[in-house]
């Protein structure tokens, strides 16, 4: 079921774009252990976790160095090992780059790092302010860092009822890119989609995607389905569950 999910997933998908495979809350309560290396052998080479503690668990699980993301969490105890072993993080403080600084001088390393826009999602993310603070960090120690990517999170992509929302987003990163590439930025990708924008708003597929719950046999929404279907032949659901519980009646 997995392989046939990502199979079709990544049909949907421009080769150029990458797929990365979101496998954080324990592969969406899957197992890591479990997934990760069934996703290996369908050359999935980038995963997307949230916390340093899942990426041990992810790379301890692969035969092979790949890309892992940290999207969220990490200690200050493992930042040096996030460095070390070459695995990417998101800067959404100002703290975590002053954090990342110095442990990259002390292993004479660069931190891969994604800086995260906050457009309207309101979790995490740098707002203008925020963003401001973290560039001057970036800019004095630009030797510290690699710039892999420029990212954000859409706030209910799942929902057609957000759709002025997403817009909204969208045109603000796209404007906060631009003030970063004139301040000298300049990343090696651009990433937004999650699974329901990369169905129900192609055009913010852009570099990268992050796929997650749709690997795993499920829609983000009734909605995102619908949208998939409505002008297909075909009404089916092409995705197929991964996780079956069962029991016996006693």
């Amino acid at each position: 079921a997995l392989k046939h999910n990502l199979n079709f997933l990544r049909s949907l998908i421009d080769g150029n774009t990458i797929f990365t495979s979101v496998v954080k809350s324990n592969a969406y309560g899957h197992g890591i252990e479990d997934i990760v290396p069934v996703m290996e052998e369908c050359k999935v080479d980038s995963f997307a976790v949230f916390s340093a503690a899942e990426a041990i668990r992810v790379k301890k699980s692969l035969k092979k160095d790949r890309t892992i993301i940290i999207l969220g969490y990490i200690p200050d105890e493992l930042i040096e090992w996030v460095i070390d072993n070459g695995i990417e993080c998101y800067i959404s403080d100002s703290v975590r780059a002053d954090k990342l600084v110095l442990a990259s001088k002390k292993l004479n390393k660069k931190a891969i790092v994604h800086i995260d826009l906050e457009t309207g999602m309101n979790r995490t993310g740098l707002n203008f302010i925020d963003l401001q603070k973290a560039m001057s960090i970036i800019k004095e120690n630009m030797e510290q860092f690699h710039i892999r990517g420029i990212c954000t999170h859409f706030a209910g992509a799942e929902s057609i009822s957000n759709y002025v929302r997403i817009q909204n987003q969208f045109k603000l990163y796209n404007e906060l890119v631009d003030y970063l590439k004139k301040e000298g930025i300049k990343p090696d990708i651009l990433h937004t989609a999650c699974s329901a924008a990369s169905i129900a708003y192609p055009e913010t597929r852009l570099d990268m995607v992050r796929i997650g719950i749709m690997q795993y046999g499920f829609w983000p929404s009734n909605e995102t389905f619908i949208h998939y279907i409505h002008n297909k032949a075909n009404k089916r659901d092409p995705l197929r569950r991964v996780l079956r519980w069962k029991c016996k009646v006693m």
